[in-house]
């Protein structure tokens, strides 16, 4: 029975049996991806619009700046508090370097939850003035290198699908990306029944993500990814969220943001996603970088997308990257008021 059940992609969890329905995850050799092979852009396009993710394999020197990475974000991730608050930015300054508990998410019931349990380090990419980087340890080498190796790529996929040039208008020129390591810790009580996700559901506003498979660790050491766990996508074909299994450090990932759907008129379509925690001591590391426009790009978008308010007009009517930014921060970020003292 549980042989016809991973053939259509569904498992359960032992306890309690929850169905997990696992998401084909389209993956595209490095070499056919960079040769033009038809039926991979083919592919690539389809995953892009039907799916919102896809995965490329075998980027020459890739897994080699995951692992670097990996090893280093564990290092400052394990450092004490009072050492990764004193790289938190000040009051005025940007965003970049530490956070926590500064993102807030709309629960299925309708309630919003903090997401208390995930931290993240910001920097931008390729390396600015403006990044702040701990002392401690080598966190900004392994962050930048992999960091230009994903915004590569990012901007290599976009080209691909017509994302950029004279048919959009979108340019990235002189634009940094934004990276992110993302570090979910371990839930106090295993048995957290109030938010069982360690990011809740939400889409990315920008034009594309570049994201790593996430690591575990559990008592220090590295664990495969447990069944529970992991990032789970909501397609447009199937209207549920499933699982994404992707535990091979030799695949970059790639998921579609909101401005990209604007941007291509739905050709593809952004990515809803969630991370779900795993049960007991077990903890998860990632990295994503978000590529996105300048601030004063303009679309005339006939995206469905342009129903929603943060458009501010009609379809066919103009938008700028800025104000959509600012009204997507509006909605998730943590006002001073809803914080946990």
């Amino acid at each position: 029975m549980r042989k016809i059940l991973l053939s259509l992609g569904i498992l359960f969890a032992c306890e309690g049996m929850e169905q997990i329905e696992i998401l084909p995850l389209d993956i595209i050799p490095y070499q056919a991806f960079e040769q033009n092979d038809p039926e991979a852009l083919k592919v690539l396009q389809k995953a892009l619009h039907e799916k919102g993710i896809v995965g490329i394999k075998g980027i020459p020197g890739y897994k080699e700046k995951v692992l670097k990475y990996i090893e280093t974000a564990r290092e400052f991730s394990a450092s004490p508090e009072e050492v990764k608050e004193a790289y938190a930015p000040k009051a005025g300054e940007m965003f970049l370097g530490y956070e926590k508990a500064k993102e807030k998410f709309k629960r299925p019931d309708g309630r919003w939850v903090i997401d208390d349990l995930k931290v993240s380090y910001y920097g931008l990419v390729p390396e600015s003035p403006f990044n702040k980087w701990p002392r401690e340890m080598d966190l900004r080498g392994p962050f930048q290198d992999l960091g230009m190796m994903m915004s590569e790529m990012g901007e290599a996929v976009m080209k691909k699908i017509g994302l950029l040039g004279s048919m959009t208008g979108i340019s990235l020129d002189g634009v940094p990306r934004i990276g992110r390591m993302l570090y979910y810790r371990k839930s106090i009580d295993s048995t957290d029944l109030d938010n069982p996700y360690w990011c809740g559901a939400h889409f990315d506003h920008g034009l594309i993500t570049a994201l790593l498979p996430a690591f575990y660790f559990m008592n220090g050491k590295a664990v495969p990814e447990p069944l529970e766990a992991g990032l789970f996508v909501s397609t447009t074909a199937k209207g549920i969220f499933q699982k994404v299994k992707a535990d091979d450090p030799d695949v970059m990932l790639f998921q579609v943001g909101e401005f990209g759907q604007l941007v291509t008129n739905d050709a593809i379509r952004a990515t809803e996603h969630r991370v779900h925690k795993a049960k007991g001591s077990v903890e998860r590391l990632t990295m994503a970088l978000f590529i996105i426009p300048h601030m004063d790009t303009v679309i005339y978008s006939s995206s469905e997308l342009t129903e929603d308010a943060r458009y501010g007009g009609k379809p066919g009517e103009p938008c700028t990257y800025r104000r959509w930014h600012e009204e997507s921060f509006k909605r998730y970020i943590v006002k001073e008021e809803e914080k946990v003292h």
